[in-house]
């Protein structure tokens, strides 16, 4: 009988005697634990002197030769060798490779460890994404210690430990046979000489369910590109190419998992134990860590930008600005948001030099929305300044900081991103574009505009003093204003007049074409084709993007179009498998000038409903040289000359329906457009940056920093090694608690059905029928045949009549104060938010239009409300006819799910109000009632949605607050 236990360790060689030599040396001289069969498959070596080496090594014991007759290439050779034994796992590795001690042993330790790994790979000097002391090192084995004693040292500091990794890396690869005899071979057809083939193979395992992973605790060298020289670097290019067209997302994963970098902490353990070699070996190391982090930059002077962490278009303009500029070294002091306060926390950050922050603040006093004026921040703004000898400031946004960020007396241009601090809701739109705000408009924005989703913790009066210091100060003029268009700057002199008296320069956002991809910068024009039109809509499709104005006219627009959703994300879901729909949900910036060209589309469609400032979207089209067809609002109004760059519509489905049908008869104005698009130069990121040097008018020299800046990058970097070492534990922590919890909700949703059963059961037996048909009963008892005796507890039916309660699960009032606390902690909701849970499904479609009809009705009335559902996710509803609603809500953050086995914890208690659809369970509403919680059940209620809202509304206001937090700073 085969032993599953063996392991086939399989080398394809083809050139580099001495190479093989050691690599196969090193796999035979190291004893292993694990019983192995080293596979040698000659793929007609050219070079005599290897495959006499190889007929020796083939005389001794464990060791099998397969021979190609004639060269096959890597892939085919590499399939042949895991075909041999195909009940045994296998490791692939390369010829130029040496491995020592028990790495075999801790490579199919860690293959095995978990049911779902279906590769793992070590360490190396050389694997890309696994490689040590970092990806890119062009040296052999780090250090002085060898390769046998670095070796130990990763088996001992890094014992037993894996990271899950996008894709296995080539060299050392360690694949479970039930993975591949799910998967298949690889693809020697696509990628038969090699390259890229395993990267396919992890790839199309992981869509099938299996995880790869990182042996944390084995190092193996890897001299690298040895059977291929000369021609590896046309391999690559091809496999690239092959890999990309079968796996588009590629690059955007691996570029994602560098960027996360979830293997630094294990890095940063090899390296500190290795400072326990001796001064040698510490000198190595310092000057691996220069190498990696390269020469430090001369002095330059220092620029200040204030900004918040929620990314978006400020991050990227930022990342531009300081990409572009050069010439000047770029702090970030960022604002982190909790659920209660915009500013918990102030971070300074160098991000060209790490993502790990210099210096940090936990605030004594947080800040709600944006202060008037606060000690603690103008304190630490200060000693910034000083510190870091910053010379100018760039305001893109004052969340999370203080006004006093407008006093340093420095060269300070304020960026108008958006209408904030003036705007709660940024955009300025409640029910249409706002042109005035007073105190009855803000506080019904406050309360039901959907777009005011973040300041909970601020009333009406705490916005009109903001707004009146704001005011004040932009009116002492020593603030420059800036604006990418005209519009916004428009906009903020209509709500703020003293803005309309006050000098500023419109500056629009450059762009880096070549970040869009190849083919971005360059080939001609193509005209128009016949037939009918193709059409993209890119970026991420939302409620306030025209996902309504889609939808509406899209019946009547498939008729004569083709769409391609290019970046819609979730909401694109909805549109998959209609004809003449084509979603792509994610993509790659780098990929954009890519999937633009696969499409072809004769214009692009921007059907945002709210007033934009600026529009990247726009400048990308443009600059890939697609017309672009846009509402008739804000930047895109101005930015747009109808007919020469584009084409402007008002923003009604029958307005963009007709312009469009316009154009499958005349296409004339769409090749006019594109030849003008190709004509004008794109404006770039360095003429942006020197025009904003200009306005703030920095001297040249930088200004003197203090001793304590020249050791904190040095210092941060070493405390940014122990941050992420943390963060990893916390990352493996919570993946080894998911699926403990999974256990658990398992276990707990056979409980509920069991105290369903038990109750039903106690039902049952009180009932008319049940006392009637006692006699039966007996007489059944009497004449059952009885094989042995079996004493059974009968089911105890409560007392008082009714369902069993949930008495025994009310948690007292302090505990309840904590648990609302909590699960408004675990959804990042403030906690006076009021949370309206939805237990069980509706019955018919009639009732599931109902029942979101009055989850609409009661969040439009407030924004302070929620709705929780239990289970997964969209997928798990039953109320398939109104998806769209709810993905709108949970786009808002107004819908959240919860594992279904949360309710029998303490998530009755923190929830203000329980909806039934009618068919609930009876266990849970009675233990709701218990807890003192309004229960609504919507079978029971023939009122309208609006009715029933009012009602829950007047529950919500008189819901308990606990943890409502007091006497925090504007």
């Amino acid at each position: 009988m085969p032993d599953a236990r063996l392991v086939d360790v399989i080398v394809p060689v083809y050139r580099g005697v001495a190479e093989t030599r050691r690599c196969l040396e090193s796999v035979l001289g190291q004893a292993q634990a694990t019983p192995f069969e080293l596979v040698l498959v000659d793929d007609a070596t050219p070079e005599p002197a290897l495959a006499g080496y190889l007929d020796e090594v083939a005389a001794r014991p464990g060791v099998t030769l397969l021979r190609n007759s004639e060269n096959q290439g890597f892939v085919r050779a590499a399939n042949r060798g895991m075909a041999l034994h195909p009940e045994r796992d296998v490791v692939l590795l390369n010829s130029d490779t040496e491995v020592a001690n028990d790495w075999l042993d801790r490579l199919v330790r860690c293959l095995r460890r978990e049911g779902d790994s279906g590769t793992a790979t070590p360490f190396s000097n050389n694997a890309t994404i696994c490689s040590y002391p970092y990806e890119g090192w062009a040296g052999g084995v780090p250090g002085t210690l060898g390769l046998a004693t670095l070796d130990r040292v990763f088996a001992a500091t890094n014992a037993g430990l894996a990271a899950d990794l996008p894709t296995a890396v080539g060299f050392c690869m360690a694949i479970r046979r039930a993975c591949l005899a799910a998967v298949g071979p690889f693809d020697a057809a696509r990628f038969g000489r090699g390259y890229g083939e395993e990267n396919d193979f992890c790839l199309r395992a992981a869509a099938a369910g299996w995880r790869h992973v990182l042996a944390a605790d084995v190092f193996v060298f890897h001299a690298g590109g040895v059977s291929f020289s000369a021609e590896r670097e046309a391999l690559q290019r091809s496999a690239m190419a092959a890999l990309l067209a079968a796996h588009p997302d590629y690059l955007e994963r691996v570029r994602g998992f560098q960027a996360r970098d979830p293997l630094a902490p294990l890095r940063a353990a090899v390296d500190r134990a290795r400072g326990w070699h001796g001064p040698a070996e510490s000198r190595a190391l310092l000057d691996e860590q220069r190498a990696r982090r390269g020469p430090p930059p001369p002095p330059r002077p220092a620029l200040l930008h204030i900004a918040h962490d929620w990314g978006g278009g400020i991050e990227r303009w930022i990342t531009d600005f300081r990409t572009a500029d050069r010439s000047r070294r770029h702090l970030l002091l960022q604002s982190r948001s909790e659920r209660n306060f915009a500013a918990w926390r102030l971070e300074l950050l160098e991000p060209a030099v790490s993502d790990i922050p210099l210096l940090a603040w936990n605030l004594e006093a947080p800040i709600r929305a944006t202060a008037i004026a606060h000690a603690e921040y103008r304190g630490i703004l200060r000693g910034i300044v000083s510190t870091f000898g910053v010379q100018g400031l760039l305001l893109s946004s004052l969340i999370g900081h203080s006004l006093e960020a407008l006093d340093t007396g420095l060269p300070s241009v304020l960026v108008l991103h958006d209408l904030y601090p003036y705007c709660p809701a940024l955009f300025g739109f409640f029910d249409g574009p706002c042109v005035t705000c007073a105190g009855d408009r803000l506080n019904a924005c406050l309360r039901r505009n959907p777009l005011n989703v973040f300041w909970h913790n601020t009333g009406a009066e705490d916005w009109q003093a903001l707004r009146a210091a704001y005011g004040e100060r932009l009116g002492r003029r020593d603030i420059r204003i800036a604006a990418p268009t005209r519009s916004v700057r428009d906009r903020w002199a209509t709500l703020l007049p003293v803005v309309a008296d006050l000098p500023w320069q419109c500056l629009p956002h450059g762009l880096d074409v070549a970040s869009l991809g190849s083919g971005a910068d360059g080939g001609p024009v193509p005209a128009p084709a016949p037939g009918r039109l193709r059409l993209v809509l890119p970026g991420r499709l939302l409620p306030h993007k025209g996902l309504a104005l889609l939808r509406e006219m899209l019946p009547e627009l498939r008729q004569f179009a083709d769409v391609y959703l290019l970046g819609c994300g979730e909401f694109g879901k909805s549109f998959e498998g209609l004809p003449g729909v084509a979603v792509i949900p994610h993509y790659a910036h780098a990929d954009l000038a890519r999937h633009i060209a696969e499409i072809a589309p004769d214009c692009a469609l921007l059907l945002s409903t709210l007033p934009e400032s600026f529009s990247y979207t726009l400048s990308e089209m443009s600059a890939l040289r697609v017309p672009v067809v846009a509402t008739r609002l804000g930047a895109f109004a101005e930015r747009i000359e109808p007919g020469v760059t584009g084409l402007l519509f008002d923003p009604t489905a029958a307005d963009l329906l007709a312009l469009l049908r316009g154009l499958v008869v005349d296409r004339g104005v769409l090749a006019r457009i594109r030849a003008e698009l190709a004509a004008r130069p794109v404006a770039g990121l360095a003429a942006m940056a020197d025009a904003y040097h200009r306005l703030l008018a920095l001297p040249a020299e930088p200004a003197a920093a203090t001793v304590a800046d020249r050791g904190l990058v040095e210092a941060v970097l070493r405390q940014g090694e122990l941050e992420r070492e943390v963060a990893w534990l916390r990352e493996e922590y919570r993946r080894k608690t998911e699926r403990v919890a999974a256990q658990l909700e398992k276990t707990e949703r056979l409980r509920l059905r069991t105290e369903r059963l038990e109750a039903e059961c106690a039902a049952l037996r009180r009932s008319t029928s049940w006392r009637l048909t006692a006699p039966l009963r007996a007489v059944a008892r009497i004449l059952r045949p009885r094989p042995g005796k079996a004493a059974i507890a009968p089911v105890q039916a409560p007392t008082g009549g009714g369902p069993p309660t949930g008495t025994a699960f009310m948690p007292p009032a302090g505990e309840r104060a904590q648990a609302r606390r909590r699960l408004r902690h675990d959804l990042g909701l403030p906690d006076r938010s009021r949370l309206l849970l939805v237990y069980g499904a509706p019955a018919s479609v009639a009732e599931a239009r109902r029942l979101t009809r009055l989850a609409e009705t009661c969040l439009a009335a407030r924004n302070d409300s929620c709705v929780l559902l239990p289970g997964a996710g969209l997928e798990a509803l039953a109320w398939r006819d109104v998806m769209e609603s709810w993905r709108v809500l949970a786009s808002r953050r107004r819908l959240f799910f919860l594992p279904e086995a949360t309710l029998a914890g303490d998530v009755l208690g923190a929830v203000d109000v329980l909806i039934e659809p009618g068919n609930g369970e009876a266990v849970i509403a009675a233990r709701a009632r218990d807890l003192g919680l309004p229960v609504l059940t919507l079978g029971e209620a023939a009122d309208p949605p609006e009715a029933l809202a009012a009602m829950v509304g007047g529950w919500l206001d008189g819901a308990a607050n606990d943890g409502r937090p007091g006497g925090c700073p504007r």
